[in-house]
């Protein structure tokens, strides 16, 4: 089935962590910004991965239904 797994939480959450690392750490060394930028960066990608996460989770639960319909109807006709 399409479900999502707690490797793949851990896996979103790491990307989220390793990108919202890097932007962090170029906005407090090439901005002069403080270390609230990295926690705050850090914090959005982590949430942008999940919402990635959820929104191709969706398309593909949304995707076998749709198969699924498509084979009851031919069975139907």
């Amino acid at each position: 089935m399409y479900s999502v797994t707690f490797g793949k939480l851990l896996q979103f959450a790491a990307i989220g962590l390793v990108i919202g690392f890097i932007i962090g750490m170029v906005a407090m060394l090439g901005f002069d910004l403080n270390f609230m930028a990295m926690i705050l960066s850090v914090l959005l990608s982590i949430i942008g991965a999940f919402a990635a996460g959820m929104y191709a989770e969706l398309y593909h639960i949304r995707q076998a239904v749709n198969e699924q319909t498509e084979k009851t109807v031919k069975k139907r006709v």
